[in-house]
This record gives C-alpha cells, structure tokens and sequence, in this order.
C-alpha cells in the first residue's frame, strides 16, 4: 500500500525532531505522509517563533522524495516536498546529492535482500547525520496492491540484517514495525523513543473546584490538586 501504520509515527517524528535536519530524502513517498509530517515538524512548528515560516515560500528545510509508481502522486506531493525524483530508489539513489537525513519509509520489503543492503549502504554514503529505516517487524504477505507490482512484498527484514550492515540502534514498536537507525560517522544514535510531555498542572482556578468535589464524594480523597 501507499500507506504504512500509524503506530511508529511519534518515534519517526522524535528522530526528526531531534536531529532537526535542513534536508530529508524520503524514499518511497507513496501517498506522501512523511513529507506532510516531515515539513509539520520543521519548518511549520518554527512558525510559532517566526510567523513567516508557515509560507511555503520561507521554508527552510529541503525535503525531496523518490518514488517509483508516478500515479501516486498529486498537487499536494508537489506542495510538502521540493523535489520528487521518479524512479526505481535502487537507481535513484546513486542520482541525488548528500541529505542530512535519509527516511527508508516501509520499502525495503518490496526488493530483496541483496538489493535491499545495496540500497541501505548507498544511503549511508549520502546521510550526513543518519538513515532511518521502517520495516515490518513480522513477515507480512501482499501482493500488487492499488495495481502496482511495486507493492509485493519481496523479503523479510530482521533486526540482525542491519547490524551486519553498520552500526545501528533498533527498536520495535507495539504494532510489530522495526524502526532502524544508522547515525553518520561517529555520531550517537538518535533515542528511538516518543517524546516525553511535561505532565501540564492543572489551572489555579480547578483547585478549589477539585477539593470541593472530594468533600462531596465527586473525587477520592487526598488527591494532589495539580
């Protein structure tokens, strides 16, 4: 599919945020739900503090793509990405310039394994701050999904493949997707985890509405206000 699960997007979003790169190459854009997300957490939350960067025309970060099935694109690919090479990634990717962070988004599992290490080491090469990797976590069977032979699933990736490859941190997540770092050089591997929120206190005027709820029995007793 054109589409991955929902679950590993808070600790894709959290490597981004954290590396907080001036350029991204997204591999296998399909319908184009990381370079939305990818352009949302960087140059858009920037717009808080700079009001001009919410206008396509001040952002500051390149995100390009590449994709090989050219029907899944549409205007908005053409909005939230720079550039969108079309192509087979195995090819394409000895085509395009260095980028501090390359995005391997759900793809690996539509080539095989020789390909798929060829194509990991290439991004390597490329990555300036480090490669991302997702992948199913568990062998998962589909064939040419929305008409696209591209979509068959070709291989199986285990955590143990990308160790071989390099130095790496992985981390599977609750719904069985392998999430895969390469940091560049000697750099430390981004944390493979969500971001922590602060725990946000409750406003001053709830207070008292929240002790007056316990001496009514509303709220168990001894409860902290904040």
């Amino acid at each position: 599919m054109p589409s991955s699960r929902p679950n590993h997007i808070p600790i894709v979003l959290s490597v981004v945020r954290q590396l907080q790169p001036a350029s991204i190459l997204d591999i296998g854009v399909g319908f184009g739900k990381w370079g939305h997300l990818f352009r949302e957490y960087t140059d858009i939350v920037e717009s808080e503090r700079d009001p001009a960067r919410y206008r396509r025309e001040n952002w500051r970060v390149r995100i390009d793509g590449i994709e090989g099935h050219a029907a899944y694109l549409t205007p908005a690919h053409a909005y939230f990405y720079n550039t969108i090479f079309v192509g087979d990634m195995r090819t394409q990717i000895l085509r395009v310039d260095d980028y501090d962070l390359i995005f391997l988004g759900d793809c690996l599992e539509h080539i095989d394994h020789a390909d798929g290490e060829a194509l990991v080491r290439a991004c390597r090469v490329r990555a300036r701050q480090a490669v991302l990797v997702t992948t199913p976590a568990r062998r998962v069977a589909q064939d040419a999904a929305c008409g696209n032979p591209l979509e068959i699933h070709r291989s199986f990736w285990a955590a143990s493949d990308f160790v071989r490859i390099g130095r790496c941190a992985t981390r599977v997540d609750d719904n069985d997707t392998l999430i895969v770092v390469f940091p560049a050089g000697d750099r430390p591997a981004p944390r493979l985890a969500p971001e922590r929120r602060r725990p946000r206190s409750a406003p001053r005027w709830l207070h008292p509405l929240r002790a007056l709820a316990r001496q009514v029995g509303l709220a168990p007793a001894g409860g902290a206000p904040g």
